[in-house]
């Protein structure tokens, strides 16, 4: 084969035919033979599933109820005093914090107890016990622990082996007993220790190690069964394939990560040394801490009741009293829409007060994890992360540069931000027309062997950063450059205007496809109006999740609080658990509903950004990824159902497909075929994009497919029966993975035995 980045490598029909004429590695061999699970057993499995769903939909629905109920028990009878609710609700609201982490923590020994590395039936018992475990974890609030020593604490808790002065700023970890992290390791922000997954029929299970002072980078993907010898560095942005040794004192980059040369110890700091009373003291202050950040951004929905409460007069508004639920529903969702406004604009101001009143501005440097300097950055990040519970739905709107701005960011005009993460306010410029689309890991902290690493991220005048890339601190971006999907950066020296550069590692295209067709009026300069237009629509969307919420709750606490009044608490968590389940499964109808009615049936097109269809597709998505995915369908991730609920939003999936991931958009756009295996953080990627022009095109997956880790396959792609996707793997728009062949690499490459 020749593939993609053979042919932009080498730019000449000379080299391309150097490259056929290579003697070829072999090429991996695909098993075609493999019997899927058979029906029984696959929906047997999903019954038991389905059976646990209530529970798990209603521990996570008890962080918001629990506290949402106290305060009501408190309030509404003459005498009763607001701010001993408050004290009681913030009370309620801490317990189920700390509650969901106790809950995963006895749950996941209770159901699995310690799992061994191996091969597994796909809906057998073992596989049943470890996709409980794994809901449960997932259901716990980490983002508290990120970047502080109650991360380690953690993972002990589950079972994973820890050393001493281990840091880690966030991970997703599928199979916590089979993985050893020894003294002095560092992990990035939002790595992926995906040591469980899915092939042909089976669970796979295997161990990962990283020995002393070993490194991996920010989004870096490692499945199971491999290891990470001492000082030895897996780049960010890079996979570690099943099998796979790292040596001790390389550096491994891009995907699959290969040899970039030996770590220069020479060149590093020793690491700092810190006594027993400063190691106890920051565990007592990150625990205080999160604490403290969680509470603060909990108090700003309290403005918001006593404003329904005061509204909510039948004395005033004889009208509004109706015990009919759907009368109350309505009701609540229409007073709830002014107060979550006052709830939305005092959380920013907060963490705008907080920000710039607390905290000193970060420069770049150097520093030790262990001095106080880390501490306040990592409380900055505490204020980032907390706030996302009220702010999600900011991202990707014309309201998301304001909120950086407040942050400390230097945003310029007409930018546009999707979800970027683990950016570093203070450390972040982006020019004018700049776009970050979704999942941009950007200008994150470098930490390693103890130290905390931060550089200034500069993203020039109209230059575009895809889906999923990762942009290093210390990048700076010149005008004009497009960064692929799933990419990663060259060094600044190698860039220049206009440029486009794609992959991990990355390869610089000498030309890119461009859009015209557009004026510029739907693109980089809409009039007022439109402005005005999209950023009602926007508000809206903003404010919708949480006036749902709030109307839901109201309807549910007031028909629950007689059964407390009589004493009768069997019956209030009864009615609390049964309503919880009811609110899950409806956000998901709801977004379906919404789906239908102003989208109707997805299909290949290309629209500017600046319309309608563009803002209500964007609306849709934003509402699917904030209420039905964390309410109900992550939840459905590994079982049998999760491929009927999507297939109700649009999406044509057969029969026996795996399905652990909800990372889907375009729902109509994205096909399937029968006993398909598509693996965590998967996407077929219907949209991208491109100068401001929202592309939309079908994905086609075959029968039989695997999918690893993170793989994506991008639009008008065409994926053949059996074909196999590695970790990490990026099918290029257009392209076709030919049947019963393996491929690996960002972007796609024939993988070799």
């Amino acid at each position: 084969h020749i593939t993609v980045r053979d042919i932009y490598q080498v730019r000449s029909v000379g080299g391309i035919a150097g490259v056929l004429g290579q003697p070829q590695e072999a090429a991996a061999t695909v098993d075609v033979t493999w019997l899927p699970p058979s029906r029984l057993k696959r929906w047997t499995c999903g019954a038991a599933q389905a059976a646990t769903v209530p529970a798990l939909v209603a521990v996570s629905m008890m962080q918001w109820m629990a506290p949402f109920f106290t305060y009501h028990f408190f309030t509404g009878e003459p005498g009763d005093s607001i701010a001993v609710a408050i004290a009681a609700s913030v009370a309620a609201f801490l317990l189920s914090t700390v509650l969901e982490f106790a809950i995963a923590i006895a749950g996941k020994w209770l159901v699995v107890g310690r799992l061994k590395a191996g091969r597994y039936p796909l809906w057998g018992f073992t596989y049943y016990r470890w996709w409980l475990a794994d809901r449960l974890v997932e259901a716990a609030p980490t983002y508290l622990l990120s970047g502080s020593t109650m991360y380690s604490w953690w993972l002990r808790a589950l079972g994973a082996k820890v050393g001493r002065d281990v840091t880690i700023g966030s991970i997703t970890l599928r199979v916590p007993d089979l993985l050893t992290l020894e003294d002095g390791v560092s992990i990035g922000n939002a790595a992926n220790f995906e040591n469980a997954r899915v092939e042909h029929g089976e669970l796979l299970l295997g161990q990962i190690t990283l020995e002393r002072e070993a490194s991996v980078g920010s989004y870096a993907v490692l499945e199971g069964n491999t290891h990470i010898g001492a000082y030895g560095h897996l780049g960010g942005q890079s996979a570690l394939s099943d099998g796979t040794t790292l040596p001790a004192g390389r550096i491994w980059n891009g995907s699959p990560a290969a040899d970039a040369g030996a770590f220069n110890h020479a060149a590093r700091r020793p690491r700092p040394t810190v006594s027993r009373a400063r190691t106890w003291l920051e565990g007592v202050y990150f625990v205080f801490g999160a604490l403290l950040i969680a509470t603060l951004f909990f108090l700003p929905v309290f403005p918001s009741f006593m404003l329904i409460d005061l509204i909510d007069d039948a004395d005033l508004f004889p009208l509004l009293e109706n015990t009919d639920v759907g009368f109350q529903l309505v009701k609540y969702f229409v007073l709830a829409f002014p107060a979550t406004g006052v709830l939305i604009v005092c959380t920013a101001l907060l963490s705008a007060g907080i920000r710039w009143t607390v905290l000193p501005r970060l420069k770049p440097g150097s520093w030790p994890v262990h001095s106080n300097l880390y501490c306040a950055k990592w409380l900055v990040s505490q204020i980032q992360e907390s706030s996302l519970a009220v702010l999600h739905g900011v991202y990707a709107t014309v309201y998301a540069p304001i909120w950086y701005r407040l942050l400390g960011a230097k945003v310029g005009r007409d930018a546009e931000i999707s979800s970027a993460l683990g950016l570093v306010p203070d450390m972040l410029t982006l020019g004018d027309e700049t776009f970050i689309a979704d999942a941009v890991m950007l200008g994150d902290e470098n930490i390693d062997g103890g130290w905390m690493r931060m550089q200034a991220t500069v993203v020039s005048r109209r230059s575009f950063v895809g889906n999923g890339s990762y942009i290093p601190d210390g990048t700076v971006l010149p005008e004009n450059v497009l960064i692929g999907v799933h990419s990663t950066v060259p060094a600044n020296h190698q860039m220049q205007d206009g440029q486009t550069w794609l992959g991990s590692p990355p390869i610089h295209l000498p030309a890119r496809e461009t859009t015209s067709g557009f004026p510029e009026s739907l693109t980089y300069r809409p009039s007022p109006v439109r402005r005005l237009a999209r950023g009602a629509i926007e508000a809206f969307r903003i404010v919708a999740p949480h006036a749902i919420v709030t109307a839901v709750g109201y309807v549910v606490i007031l028909n629950t609080l007689p059964f407390a009044s009589e004493g009768n608490w069997a019956a209030v968590l009864v009615h609390l658990t049964t309503a919880a389940l009811f609110y899950g499964v409806g956000t998901f109808f709801f977004v379906a509903a919404l789906k239908w009615a102003l989208i109707g049936r997805y299909k290949k097109c290309s629209v500017p950004m600046w319309t309608p269809f563009v803002w209500l597709s964007e609306g849709i998505t934003n509402l699917y990824e904030g209420i039905a995915v964390p309410n109900f369908l992550r939840y459905l991730r590994g079982t049998p159902l999760l491929p009927v609920a999507l297939n109700f939003l649009g999406c044509h999936i057969g029969k026996g497909v795996y399905l652990d991931t909800t990372d889907i958009t375009e729902f109509d756009c994205v096909s399937i075929g029968d006993y398909s295996e598509v693996n965590a953080l998967a996407c077929p990627q219907t949209h991208l994009f491109e100068d401001r022009v929202m592309k939309i095109d079908h994905v086609s997956i075959g029968r039989r497919v695997y999918m690893g880790p993170r793989s994506a396959v991008l639009y008008s792609a065409v994926v053949a029966d059996n074909a196999q996707l590695g970790a990490l793997t990026l099918v290029m728009k257009g392209e076709f993975i030919p049947a019963a062949t393996s491929w690996k690499g960002c972007p796609a490459a024939p993988a070799r035995s």
